[in-house]
């Protein structure tokens, strides 16, 4: 890593505040840190296009999970999550089932845990969507839009399932509860009102017992056009999303209206901000066309009247000003942040492209994984992958990464 000080002013300066500092990354992008008024702001240049990280992954997975037909462990319905414990077990969450599926790194099923039913452990009709290890090799299954939380021991013994109180979950108006996101490497949960029907929404920091660690006020919601009350939102093309993020021991909520990631500690306050230097871009004609093609893709051909009717629909909704800027972002299992690249309609290319950050916010440059595969997590030495076939099929594909 290359350091340039500012001179000899800001040597001096050093002594009472930290010194601004400038750097390159080894793909020499640059990065320059400062600070405001206790803010850490990290401004980092965009990496060259068509640039890519010396990251590799290797020629073939080490192991696939899953079968068209087999042994109903071999089978999964919709796979939710997947994490390897330290021992080298990899869980494999199937919500069809309800169950985790423990696997040794070889791909042999060792046992199940969990499962459909009202026993302790057990899941009714509920739609399971996180899987995510705590300290000890714990594992804890967020459940889609409510906050109830189950969570397993290493060796698939069932410890507790509960609803925080302060998840302000209410019957008469369940969009208003709060619910977990996110999970951080030291078992604290990011919880926020759905964006989707809130807007701001408020967010919160628990512990894994369900207590409240810290309040991180309200943050904007999805893009709409909403009526006087809120009840009602009109969907804009191209809208700005929130999503949430916790990274180090900061908790990031952004919109992805700019390329400004924006990080806050326990108590709510602002503590770090992360920039791509990436000017918004304006949709064309062309992004919106294509915009309105893909949706239309969905009806079939014969259907001539339907198609022209949502085709009308979908011209008198409201663009927004501006494309997102990414897609979505996530973190690695040694504290680097994912960005997923946003693909503007029509401009679709094979693979999935990610601009990687280091823990402190520094650009690393871009990482592109092979079309069709989704990144359940990844290591420091490894990946596990979700793919699906083109019958539907879903497999939990374990790849080595070198960096």
């Amino acid at each position: 890593m290359k350091i340039r000080s500012f001179g000899t002013i800001a040597a001096l300066m050093a002594v009472a505040c930290a010194a601004d500092q400038e750097t390159d990354s080894p793909a020499g992008v640059h990065t320059e840190f400062r600070d405001s008024a206790g803010i850490r702001i990290v401004e980092n240049a965009n990496p060259p296009e068509g640039s890519r990280l010396d990251w590799r992954l290797g020629p073939e997975p080490l192991v696939s999970i899953g079968k068209v037909e087999g042994e109903e462990p071999y089978l999964f319905t919709r796979i939710f999550g997947a994490t390897m414990l330290s021992d080298g077990r990899i869980v494999i969450g199937d919500d069809g089932t309800k169950e985790l599926r423990v696997f040794d790194r070889q791909g042999n099923h060792l046992e199940t845990w969990a499962g459909e039913g009202q026993g302790p452990g057990e899941f009714g009709p509920v739609q399971l969507w996180g899987l995510s290890p705590l300290p000890g090799d714990s594992i804890i299954i967020l459940q889609y839009g409510f906050a109830q939380l189950s969570v397993y021991g290493p060796d698939g013994e069932f410890l507790r399932r509960f609803v925080p109180e302060t998840s302000q979950r209410d019957t008469r108006n369940v969009l208003r509860s709060l619910w977990p996101r996110d999970v951080s490497r030291d078992g604290l949960l990011l919880a926020i009102q759905d964006p989707i029907d809130n807007d701001p929404a408020d967010a919160e920091v628990w512990d894994a017992a369900g207590e409240l660690r810290g309040s991180l006020g309200t943050h904007p919601g999805r893009e709409a056009i909403r009526d006087a009350d809120g009840a009602h939102a009109s969907p804009v093309m191209f809208y700005r999303n929130t999503f949430l993020q916790a990274w180090g021991d900061l908790f990031f909520i952004s919109t992805n209206r700019r390329y400004e990631l924006r990080g806050f500690a326990l108590d709510g306050s602002l503590a770090r901000i992360v920039r791509l230097d990436r000017p918004p871009r304006v949709p064309t004609d062309a992004h919106i066309e294509a915009y309105i093609e893909d949706r239309l893709s969905s009806i079939p051909s014969d259907q001539a009247q339907r198609r022209a009717e949502r085709r009308r629909s979908l011209l008198d909704s409201p663009v927004a000003e501006h494309l997102p800027a990414f897609a979505v972002y996530w973190t690695d299992v040694v504290d680097h942040l994912w960005v997923w690249e946003y693909e503007a309609p029509g401009e679709e290319t094979p693979g999935t492209l990610f601009t990687v950050f280091e823990p402190g916010g520094r650009v690393l440059g871009y990482f592109e994984i092979p079309e069709g595969m989704f990144i359940l997590e990844a290591g420091a030495d490894y990946i596990l992958f979700r793919v699906r076939d083109e019958l539907g099929v879903e497999t939990v594909q374990l790849w080595p990464l070198e960096r």
